[in-house]
């Protein structure tokens, strides 16, 4: 069985187990504060996945152009098995229509893993997105528009 949950500061560290990374006491804080904007997705009450969002902001308007998937992950046991991802990203989805948005973004070195979920390439040297330093040298901005 699937779930989602918040992230709270009881269980913010394992938020670098699952993603495989190191983040600061700093950045823990800021992911902990964005509220619905993180999740973490659990198999049978074991978290197992996490997704984290922030507004994609261009500089030059007061509105986002839609949420930036910071990260996704799944732990590799039960990647691609039980359907987490594609739970994650409903998740996104729905976060993102409630924000009244209709644009999600991702920057990845690895294109086809999100294609088959529907994202797109997305010119990265547009105006939008000039200035917000999003994509690194062998990285790809992918972009899925969402119909209401």
């Amino acid at each position: 069985m699937i779930s989602l949950d918040d992230l709270t500061p009881n269980n913010l560290g394992l938020i670098n187990v699952i993603a495989y990374a190191s983040y600061s006491d700093q950045e823990l804080e800021e992911i902990k504060e964005s509220g619905e904007l993180a999740q973490y997705a659990y198999y049978n009450e074991v978290p197992v996945g996490l997704v984290i969002c922030k507004p994609l902001q261009p500089v030059n308007s007061k509105s986002p152009a839609g949420l930036l998937v910071d990260k996704l992950c799944v732990l590799p046991a039960y990647s691609g098995k039980y359907g987490l991802e594609d739970k994650l990203l409903e998740y996104v989805e729905n976060v993102t229509r409630k924000r009244h948005l209709d644009k999600i973004y991702v920057v990845t070195e690895e294109p086809s893993q999100w294609q088959k979920f529907g994202f797109s390439y997305e010119d990265a040297s547009q105006e939008l997105y000039r200035n917000l330093n999003l994509v690194k040298e062998g990285q790809q901005l992918l972009r899925k528009a969402l119909n209401n």
